[in-house]
């Protein structure tokens, strides 16, 4: 067994992991973590195959998101999972990071709890489909997502790739293996949040996700409203200082694997 670094000569097989765990993530997705963050994503090879995954994503010193916390299905119940999460939070403490969180499925929180992580706050994977009318917008995020989510994550909004924006907010879309991702979506009020989902959701008539905070009234009722309703909740958990941004700014989060 050995744990080493991700490369992108890992990515078929990750991803063939992540898609037989009913995962949405792409290949570019994939590859964006792996160039986010080259030295934090790391993967566990066993008899000459990837069998574990685990990715830290860093925003600077603030904070770290654990994601990808995957075991092939041949390879589990030998304690990959729980070793890779060890080694990332190894990383994250000699980079001098002052909070780590997740979002923790029911059965991962356990595991997590004994890891040290505190239960913050329940969030909500919605489902629906798009389609309708919306305005056409374009633009550049200002610096709005950094006072919602409470950290500096620019270089991940810049390779989340093209953004609708409108005054007040902006609103980030991407493809996925199962179903079209909708997120971030930062706004001022739910009146901004109401026109950018509505021109993103207009830009494909398929299945799309949405992740919001369970607690973030508006954007439950902005959900329920768009025709989408929950299919998964988890628990987000941190570990060390506790951190929280401004909530009431946040729409639509960026996805498990990002916050």
């Amino acid at each position: 067994m050995l744990i080493r670094p991700l490369t992108t000569t890992d990515i078929p097989a990750a991803f063939a992991i992540s898609c037989a765990a009913g995962w949405n993530q792409t290949e570019t997705d994939w590859a964006m973590m792996i160039r986010l963050n080259p030295e934090t994503c790391f993967g566990m090879e066993c008899e000459g195959e990837l069998a574990a995954t685990a990715v830290l994503t860093c925003y600077g010193q603030r904070l770290a998101w654990v994601g990808m916390v995957l075991t092939a299905e041949r390879f589990q119940r030998r304690g990959f999972a729980r070793a890779l999460l060890e080694r990332v939070l190894l990383e994250a403490d000699v980079r001098g990071i002052r909070t780590v969180k997740l979002d923790a499925t029911e059965q991962g929180e356990p595991i997590y709890a004994r890891l040290g992580f505190v239960a913050e706050q329940r969030v909500e994977r919605c489902l629906g489909r798009g389609g309708g009318a919306g305005a056409e917008l374009t633009g550049v995020p200002g610096d709005l997502d950094a006072r919602a989510f409470g950290a500096d994550r620019s270089a991940l909004v810049r390779n989340l790739g093209s953004a609708l924006v409108c005054e007040g907010g902006f609103v980030q879309r991407r493809a996925g293996v199962r179903a079209r991702y909708l997120g971030p979506c930062v706004a001022e009020d739910v009146a901004a949040a109401g026109r950018l989902v509505r021109a993103a959701l207009a830009t494909d008539a398929g299945l799309w996700f949405w992740d919001v905070f369970a607690e973030h009234r508006d954007a439950v009722a902005l959900a329920s409203e768009s025709g989408f309703a929950p299919v998964r909740r988890l628990m987000r958990m941190y570990r060390g200082k506790p951190l929280r941004g401004e909530e009431s700014l946040v729409y639509g989060l960026a996805g498990f694997e990002f916050g």
